[in-house]
């Protein structure tokens, strides 16, 4: 029979992206002192910092579903409301120039442990699914949500300064590629 949970769980794991975010790397005291609980009580519900790292894996996952799934409801009934959707939630999510410590921590953690990384695996491989039987092209969706993805990427790690009004113009051409397969006609020199 499992323990009943006697603190409040999303409070430890927002001290977690946060100590991830303030000092680089996982301290289970640090997260015990930002959550303002003992040591012990991270501990109850997770055994390790791998265990606290799987579970703000599986939050962030289920988090973006959700967010992704709202923004698709908007495009119910249409051709690749999936991809239009996904689309639609970069368009809102607010890319600060700065970046976000929490994701470049995650990343890390991502990096080093292949059971985390393949949480995200099956998530993309369902997500992946998911958008081509929505397709109105497969081969075209698959390129948008590349084209997507791969702009998603350097915005969270930061590797390209978009401005605000290139990021809106890279989002409206993934668009319209989702949409027409191609950006011809369009003036490559603008």
């Amino acid at each position: 029979m499992p323990r009943p949970r006697l603190h409040d769980q999303e409070n430890i794991l927002d001290a977690v992206e946060r100590v991830i975010a303030r000092d680089g790397v996982l301290s289970l005291g640090a997260v015990a002192k930002e959550a303002g609980v003992s040591k012990a009580t991270v501990l109850y519900e997770h055994t390790s910092k791998r265990d606290l790292l799987a579970a703000l894996v599986a939050r962030t996952i289920k988090a973006d579903n959700a967010f992704n799934a709202n923004c698709e409801a908007e495009f119910a009934g249409q051709l690749d409301a999936p991809l239009l959707g996904r689309i639609e939630a970069a368009k809102r999510t607010p890319w600060g120039n700065g970046g976000n410590a929490a994701v470049l921590g995650l990343i890390s953690a991502l990096m080093q442990d292949e059971a985390l990384r393949s949480a995200f695996r099956a998530n993309q491989a369902k997500l992946g699914g998911s958008l081509i039987e929505a397709a109105a092209d497969a081969r075209t969706t698959r390129l948008a949500w590349l084209a997507l993805e791969g702009f998603k990427f350097q915005q969270h790690m930061e590797l390209v300064a978009w401005s605000e009004t290139e990021r809106a113009e890279i989002l409206d051409d993934i668009t319209t590629l989702a949409q027409k397969g191609t950006l011809t006609g369009e003036n490559s020199s603008d």
